[in-house]
């Protein structure tokens, strides 16, 4: 079976870049996982949310894919395909001619978009729906980060929370995610990358390292990054569209990220006076 794929990410660009020899990670009912070298590729549905660690193929075409498809089957990229061994055939998805998708952080400079997009999200009751754990560690912990009273005690509070909660990403990292990128747009998360990079190798599962890694190189979820334009543009209608969109990411993933933002741009919001972008 010979498939073109649609869109790409950069993050799956750079994964699928080499010959490579590996093995599928993990199947689910519209898409699946592929394990490589350094990375770890979604291969999902052109008709569904796209991901910064994607690539997609035709939604009608994902069924027949899946037939047959399990955890550990050979996986080789070579001369821009990527070729998937099930035991009756091979699938080949050739991925040159995909479409790149833009999954950049964009730059915020007017900190009151901060302020603007926590009285946004306030009213979404984000911490009564989130995936964490209640208890007083989890309450300081959010607290540690919106605050940020130092690189250590943040560090702390990082750690503490990365690969807390269930799921193939769990609520800790969703959340971090969100505080990092928040605090990415504006100029202000000297250090943090390269500590959830750290902590995320340590604590976490391999899903939640592959969004990490695609953040370290500079990827969000598209629709991440439509939430952030719409804070600069303090547009209601887009910024509500984009928070909805997130809201339906898995189980709690979306919620806790959304949370993670927020949190984000409180930090951001309580530091006017601490120096933003210069330059694009």
């Amino acid at each position: 079976m010979e498939l073109a794929a649609v869109q790409i990410s950069p993050y799956a660009l750079e994964g699928l870049r080499a010959p490579l020899m590996g093995h599928v990670h993990s199947v689910f009912d519209t898409s699946f996982n592929v394990e490589l070298e350094d990375a770890l590729v979604h291969v999902g549905r052109d008709a569904d949310a796209f991901s910064c660690t994607s690539i997609t193929i035709p939604a009608g075409d994902m069924s027949l894919v899946l037939d047959g498809l399990k955890p550990g089957q050979v996986v080789i990229v070579r001369n821009g395909c990527l070729r998937l061994y099930r035991p009756s055939d091979i699938v080949s998805i050739d991925f040159q001619g995909a479409e790149p998708v833009n999954c950049s952080v964009p730059a915020l400079f007017d900190v009151e978009s901060a302020r603007w997009a926590v009285s946004r999200l306030g009213e979404r009751r984000l911490r009564e729906r989130s995936g964490l754990p209640s208890g007083t560690e989890t309450m300081r912990a959010l607290a540690g980060l919106r605050e940020g009273p130092s690189p250590g005690r943040v560090a702390d509070h990082v750690r503490y929370l990365c690969g807390r909660g269930l799921g193939l990403t769990p609520s800790g990292d969703d959340v971090l995610l969100g505080y990092v990128c928040a605090r990415s747009a504006f100029g202000q998360a000297g250090g943090l990358v390269d500590l959830l990079v750290r902590e995320s190798l340590l604590h976490t599962t391999l899903v939640a390292c592959s969004y990490v890694g695609a953040f370290s190189r500079g990827g969000i979820n598209p629709v991440y990054r439509k939430l952030l334009l719409a804070t600069r543009d303090r547009n209601v209608s887009a910024f509500g569209d984009a928070a909805a969109s997130i809201e339906q990411i898995g189980s709690t993933s979306g919620v806790d990220a959304l949370l993670g933002l927020s949190i984000g741009f409180s930090y951001v919001a309580t530091r006017a006076a601490s120096p933003v972008h210069s330059a694009a």
